[in-house]
């Protein structure tokens, strides 16, 4: 053939050339076959965008949306399939006209991405302290809320539930409390939007929760990120489309009854109460008897219930062509175990993306939902304690009803809690909290020139919510409204320029970003109701009370933000961030606040000198420091304001209406600061089966924007100033192993501890502040206090000494009490002494997440500890009685209270002060949080997956906490109207219980 190739060039020139080329061509072209197949990831599930090359040439195709392909190669050819995340394979066709190939994921080169704010970077490139929680970690725990999915999760990051009411607001915290009466929650950011509400989310929907910890990472949200950031990221669709359905059921109660005593040990004791103080016996030996027969009524039994609960999730998600979507849909109705209480939420969410061209990409994220609280128990109030507590206290001899059927309003004899009958109270009662949100989300990126892109984010939301009360508390019924209407708008200008020289590798982050807010308020108040009809035919009678409150309060926010990130060799990383802020809610002079920080990382894993050995194999030193700013205080704080509906008697008789000052004006107030420091070191361990990350960090706030007591003599109240300095330490460790790793087998374990000191360094030249969490036991003081030098959460109250001895009847005396009587320490005047008796804040904390499979099997175990706090327990104060409204004794101890002949430490009589040390209690506690079995059948009557799950939730509590639960605080999460919830952590004054839940549930795949 050489040959003749010859000869046709020598004779026809270019001619003869092309004829032959042809002919090659030809002969090529018909040796040439079809060659299909499917190539499929670990779980032979199709990958679609597969590259399929022929060796040495251009000529290729990539797989469907299903993973399929076709393609013409000859026999000599070799294939080269390739993915990114996964090994590449070079396979000769041959004689074969079908090769399937099962991509295996390349493990070395998958990088776990970490979104940082307006970016994201690889988890080894990290200089700041970042954790984070993907949808893996939790796809096996039912769960109806997205803090379930971070509690114990995360080092650092604390999560509490202040009380088990479904749809109640969760405590969550980032290295501690910062403000002593301003708010401490944490940013939370969704998909680039700032300002989400975790609470409303579908955990569903969740593909990742990056939480950015200390400064060097926060201060890119400059004046909101003092508190920590929660950056959410929500799924979206690739691939092949599917359709997944989750639907579970939950039977809840209260895990067991607080023991109180029953009618005839009621009864009788409360003879003795009556008759060792100079009275007479209230209950016959024949109505005793009665008691003993019947058991009379226990209404803490009355008051709880078993609940049941539904949840279903919908979702479709996959890829068509250039358009990736994600499409879900959630419904939870939650019934408390508390009767007449409960929680509904539908949500629906969309994200759509779209490649446009090569340099655009367009998405568009929508979600809805509609929430629906019924009796949230804080509606009620805590005056004489919560519904709780009065169930817990009420009169054990008075049905529910009388003969007639109509509720016994009160107990018959006046006993017990002289409240209103807590069972009539919720049943008559309807107070209902709609609140509809709606938030749209559009981000656009195009990449300019190879190495610089500009991405706009711009997001727009509105919050609905109302409150519709009708309540029939004796003597006449009332109702009132309440709406609240929140719009918000955000704008984010990012320009991003990267690029690689060599060994070095340069990004720089420029932003212009602004927001605003607007909430309108409004409510109307009418009592004593002509008609006890309910709230929609609720009509005022003739001179009764009425009230109307209306609110605005806009407020915004301009910022410009750069960053810069530099990495040397994949060795030596820098990242350096300033942010300007200017705020609206500070007066001109004071309105902008500069947020720098910087962060320094070394990778000895990539030095030349280090060589990795069979333990520990990758190390990563960190260190940075930064700061950040809180501004979350009213628009108008630094203005005086005036109450408009007031009156004063001029005359000494005749009050006259007009106005009065209300609040003080402070033109100086500022931005809180926050200045953190923070060292870390990350490990790869064992090859990589295993890592270790330990963080230490230090950070103080400054310019606290703090309530300061003003002199009576100057009118009393308080103002805000910027005084005071709170400092919070500490150290977190997070683990993770893959421990077994088998082809059946497997078991992969997170552990995280996080251990913290919080400390008021500064309170503005007083020792000590007054707290804001009133007594409930008619003592009429606070029940905690701010001091300096201590960590926030401090308990107030008196020193319980046990009883007055029969020995010491003189002294007894001396105070106006006798034998048997509560005995507290007292000063030198006689009166008792009221300081400082424990403290509710914890001070470690840890969480153990064990996720095993064999086969078509798995098991989640989650456990989780809170240690080094106490609980102020005054719940057990008032079920023993003989406090304010609570005039009985209930408590089963009291059936060894002190007598003459037996002289024990507990009171038969005197003041029982529920303020005291007899009623500070260890709240350090161990949950088994979650325990999941679940079995997967595969390719069932045309499902793709089918799987079947029991489990339980909050299964045991290894504790020596004798109330419902140590997490428990009556000072609601999300409280805007009492004030901080950390400076009255771990006061329980009758919280909502935790309930103990078990579950059932079917998840299909499509």
């Amino acid at each position: 053939m050489r040959e003749h190739f010859t000869k046709l060039v020598k004779r026809g020139g270019i001619l003869g050339l092309f004829l032959m080329l042809m002919t090659v061509g030809v002969q090529h072209l018909y040796a040439q076959q079809k060659v299909t197949g499917q190539v499929t990831d670990e779980n032979d599930q199709g990958i679609p965008g597969v590259n399929i090359l022929i060796q040495g040439t251009t000529a290729g195709v990539v797989t469907d949306a299903t993973g399929n392909y076709s393609i013409q190669a000859s026999q000599d050819d070799i294939l080269v399939i390739s993915f990114v995340g996964y090994l590449t394979e070079n396979i000769t066709v041959g004689s074969q006209t079908t090769i399937n190939v099962q991509l295996v994921p390349d493990i070395q080169n998958l990088e776990e991405i970490v979104v940082i704010g307006y970016g994201t970077t690889k988890k080894s490139d990290l200089t700041g302290s970042v954790a984070q929680v993907n949808a893996e970690s939790f796809k096996d725990q039912p769960l109806t809320r997205v803090e379930d999915a971070l509690q114990g999760r995360a080092a650092g990051v604390t999560v509490a539930r202040a009380n088990g009411a479904p749809g109640a607001a969760v405590k969550v915290r980032i290295r501690g409390a910062n403000s002593i009466t301003g708010n401490n929650d944490p940013l939370v950011v969704i998909d680039g939007i700032i300002g989400g509400d975790l609470t409303t989310l579908n955990p569903n929907d969740i593909a990742s929760m990056d939480v950015l910890k200390d400064a060097s990472a926060t201060a890119i949200y400059g004046s909101r990120g003092s508190n920590g950031v929660i950056l959410v990221t929500t799924k979206q669709g690739t691939g092949q489309s599917k359709v997944d359905i989750d639907y579970f059921t939950s039977f809840s109660k209260v895990p067991e009854l607080l023991p109180t005593l029953g009618a005839a040990d009621f009864a009788r004791i409360e003879n003795s109460r009556r008759i060792r103080t100079g009275g007479s016996a209230i209950f016959t030996d024949q109505e005793i008897s009665a008691l003993e027969a019947s058991g009379g009524t226990n209404y803490q039994d009355e008051f709880l219930q078993s609940a049941l609960s539904h949840n279903l999730q919908i979702s479709a998600s996959g890829s068509e062509g250039k358009l990736n979507y994600f499409v879900s849909g959630n419904y939870v109705d939650q019934e408390g175990i508390v009767i007449e209480t409960g929680y509904e939420r539908y949500s629906l969410r969309s994200n759509i993306n779209t490649q446009v061209t090569d340099k655009l990409n367009v998405g568009l994220n929508l979600y809805g939902s509609r929430a629906t609280t019924l009796n949230d128990l804080n509606a009620f109030g805590r005056f004489q304690g919560s519904d709780i507590v009065k169930a817990l206290t009420w009169d054990p001899t008075t049905p529910v009803r009388d003969a007639n059927g109509a509720y016994n309003n009160f107990s018959i004899k006046g006993l017990a809690s002289l409240n209103y009958n807590p069972i009539a109270n919720l049943e008559q009662s309807v107070v209902e909290n709609i609140s509809d949100r709606l938030n749209a989300n559009l981000n656009v990126s195009y990449d300019i020139i190879d190495n610089l892109n500009y991405t706009l984010v711009a997001g727009v939301g509105t919050i609905n919510s109302a409150t519709e009360t009708y309540r029939t508390d004796p003597p006449f019924p009332d109702a009132s409204f309440w709406s609240n209407k929140i719009t918000t708008h955000q704008i984010s200008n990012i320009l991003t320029w990267q690029k690689d020289f060599n060994e070095h590798d340069l990004k720089i982050t420029g932003i212009y970003e602004f927001s605003g807010r607007q909430d309108r308020r409004n409510s109307y108040n009418a009592a004593n109701l002509a008609v006890p009809a309910g709230f929609f035919l609720a009509e005022t009678a003739p001179g009764s009370g009425q009230s109307i409150g209306n609110d605005l309060t806009p407020s915004t926010i301009q910022s410009y933000m750069g960053r810069g990130e530099y990495n040397y060799n994949n060795t030596i990383y820098l990242t350096a961030t300033i942010r300007v802020d200017q705020s609206s809610v500070f007066r001109p002079d004071n309105r902008t606040g500069t947020f720098p920080s910087v962060a320094l990382a070394y990778n000895f894993g990539n030095a030349p000198f280090f060589n990795g050995g069979s333990i520990v194999s990758d190390l990563k030193v960190r260190a940075g420091w930064g700061q950040v700013g809180n501004q979350n205080i009213d628009p108008f704080s630094t203005f005086a304001s005036v109450k408009a509906n007031s009156s004063f008697a001029f005359n000494g008789a005749t009050a006259t209406p007009g106005s009065s000052p209300d609040g003080f004006a402070n033109p100086e107030l500022t931005w809180e600061t926050t200045t953190q420091t923070n060292v870390g070191v990350d490990l790869s361990l064992f090859d990589g089966r295993a890592s270790l990350s330990i963080d230490g960090y230090k950070k103080n706030t400054t310019d606290l924007l703090l309530e300061t007591p003003i002199p009576d003599t100057n009118g009393g109240g308080t103002i805000l100033k910027n005084v005071g300095e709170v400092e919070n330490t500490g150290i977190d460790v997070v683990l993770s192993a893959a421990v077994i790793n088998k082809d059946k087998l497997s078991w992969d374990v997170n552990f995280n501890l996080s251990h913290y000191k919080n400390e008021v360094v500064d309170l503005g030249g007083v020792e000590e502040i007054q707290g804001s969490f009133g007594s409930t036991d008619g003592q009429s003081r606070a029940w905690n206090v701010i001091q300096l030098g201590e960590p926030l959460g401090q308990f107030q109250g008196s020193t319980f000494l046990g009883t007055w001895k029969t020995a010491e009847a003189a002294e007894a005396l001396t105070f106006g009490r006798i034998p048997g009587d509560a005995k507290y320490l007292r000063d030198e005047s006689g009166n008792r002494v009221i300081g400082a008796i424990g403290n509710g804040t914890p001070t470690l904390l840890w969480g153990f997440n064990n996720t095993l499979s064999y086969g078509d099997w798995d098991l989640n175990v989650f456990l989780q500890g809170v240690h080094g706090f106490d609980v102020y327990n005054t719940v057990q104060g008032m079920i023993v009685g003989a406090t304010g409204n609570h005039r009985s004794f209930l408590a089963v101890e009291q059936l060894n209270q002190w007598t003459a002949e037996n002289e024990t430490e507990i009171p038969a009589g005197g003041e029982n002060d529920a303020g005291s040390t007899r009623y500070v209690e260890d709240g350090s506690f161990i949950r088994l949080s979650n325990l999941t079995l679940g079995y997967t059948l595969r390719d069932v009557i045309g499902l793709k997956t089918v799987k079947f799950y029991v489990g339980g939730q909050n299964l045991f509590l290894i504790t020596d906490y004798s109330g419902y639960d140590p997490e428990h605080t009556s000072r609601p999460a999300n409280s805007a109207t009492e004030g901080n919830v950390d400076e009255a952590a771990g006061i329980n004054a009758g919280a909502y219980p935790n309930p103990r839940t078990f579950t059932v549930g079917l998840k299909v795949g499509f």
